[in-house]
């Protein structure tokens, strides 16, 4: 007992000991907090293809995936590449769950991206899948 006294009488004796422990608090918070997030910032896997068997995906990677081969396959289109910025803020559900995260803005990269029609194809079609607003979609053509 003797032992854990001195322990606590040293503990006392240090400065600021409360900035120290709130530091250490925050630090570990953080961590949990960024080890937890559901999407890395590049979007999962960098060399995901459309061919990727997007069932073994983390849910970024696999909407990323899925909408390339979508947007790729409208006419006029061509091959394209997409980039999703996500919500980084993970909500848990009443059931307990923690929901996917909600796409903020995306941007893609396509063949045919110099067109208007074309354009405005992809822009509806990501708005659609994505539940996202058209100003949040950018299209531009690949060189």
């Amino acid at each position: 007992m003797g032992k854990i006294s001195d322990f606590f009488a040293r503990l006392k004796k240090v400065k600021h000991i409360e900035l120290i422990v709130g530091a250490t608090v925050i630090v570990i918070v953080l961590a949990v907090y960024f080890s937890l997030a559901s999407c890395s910032s590049d979007g999962g896997t960098k060399n995901a293809t459309a061919n990727a068997d997007v069932d073994n995906l983390d849910y970024c990677t696999a909407m990323r995936v899925r909408l390339e081969k979508i947007v790729s396959e409208i006419d006029g289109v061509g091959d394209a590449s997409v980039i999703i910025n996500w919500d980084r803020s993970v909500s848990t559900s009443l059931s307990g769950g923690t929901e996917n995260p909600k796409a903020t803005g995306v941007i893609v990269v396509c063949k045919g991206g110099n067109s208007t029609k074309v354009k405005l194809d992809v822009i509806y079609a990501v708005s659609t899948l994505l539940d996202l607003s058209i100003e949040k979609i950018m299209v531009y053509p690949k060189s």
